[in-house]
């Protein structure tokens, strides 16, 4: 009679710790649930445990951490938003000036005036530049996510932007279907296609690979223009950075926007050379919730 009284309550206490195990497995699962949607931008506020055990003080440091990143991405927000608000201003003023510049070129009769109007139009482009690139920072542009056919979207621009490099070749392999800003990440690639194709030879080749998993997007972009210096490729992000040999054409703007557009879909965008060329990976999460 002992041995099963012994039993039972052996098997009470067995039960217990594997109810406990699978409680505590499920709070780890749901925490791991909530941290992953708040990080790609759809989840809301961590709770706060009033329990008494290890798996709450996991819950409450992330609940805490949270609670610091809010406070950091808010003070960020304040001073982007400072900066944009100046620079905005800044934009304003010269506006003015710049166009009375143009229209007296216009009526001048100076052998330098086409190169005067070449300049003022070099300056009204990278102030809108600046312009734009401060607003995407200081979140002051609505994004508007549906989903969107990738390659379809590539294939249109390319389409629009080949006449102006017909020597060049595109290569799509792959399928992609995410959710996401259409015009803004048409931008991103029009921007990557340009440089590329500035920086590759009259016949130059490009690749794109892209391809997505239940979570991301991946899609590569490869030229064989030979890559970018050592010393180049940390900046290539860097707004006004030029890289050796680059035309002064541009604003150097282009790749700081891709890289903040790319940043306002929660992800991220990395170069690295290879054999061929320059390459630019993009990882993006499939949003599959967010919306407008």
């Amino acid at each position: 009679m002992v041995g099963y009284i012994l039993s039972g309550i052996l098997l009470l206490i067995l039960a217990g710790i594997v109810i406990r195990h699978l409680c505590n497995n499920r709070r780890l699962k749901q925490l791991s649930e909530n941290m992953e949607d708040y990080l790609v931008g759809i989840g809301g506020n961590l709770p706060l445990s009033l329990k008494e055990d290890t798996i709450a003080q996991v819950e409450n440091a992330a609940m805490e951490m949270q609670n610091r990143i809010d406070v950091a991405e808010e003070r960020f927000r304040q001073e982007a938003k400072r900066t944009s608000n100046l620079t905005a201003d800044i934009s304003h003023q010269l506006k003015t000036p710049l166009a009375s510049l143009r229209l007296y070129c216009e009526m001048d009769s100076s052998p330098h005036c086409e190169q005067q109007i070449v300049q003022i139009e070099r300056m009204e482009t990278l102030i809108s530049s600046l312009l734009r690139l401060e607003r995407l920072c200081a979140d002051g542009y609505q994004f508007e996510y549906a989903k969107c056919d990738l390659r379809k979207m590539i294939e249109r621009d390319w389409q629009q932007m080949h006449p102006l490099w017909p020597g060049r070749t595109l290569t799509i392999e792959g399928e992609a279907t995410i959710r996401c800003d259409e015009k803004w990440l048409a931008e991103a690639f029009r921007n990557l296609l340009k440089n590329a194709c500035e920086h590759t030879a009259e016949d130059g080749h490009i690749w794109i690979y892209m391809e997505t998993t239940d979570k991301f997007l991946y899609c590569t972009l490869e030229d064989d223009g030979g890559g970018a210096s050592p010393k180049d490729l940390p900046h290539l992000f860097d707004r006004f950075y030029r890289a050796e040999g680059q035309s002064k054409k541009g604003a150097g703007l282009g790749l700081a926007i891709v890289k903040e557009i790319i940043y306002r879909h929660h992800g991220q965008i990395l170069a690295q050379n290879t054999k061929k060329g320059l390459k630019f990976t993009i990882s993006m999460p499939v949003l599959d919730m967010i919306r407008t």
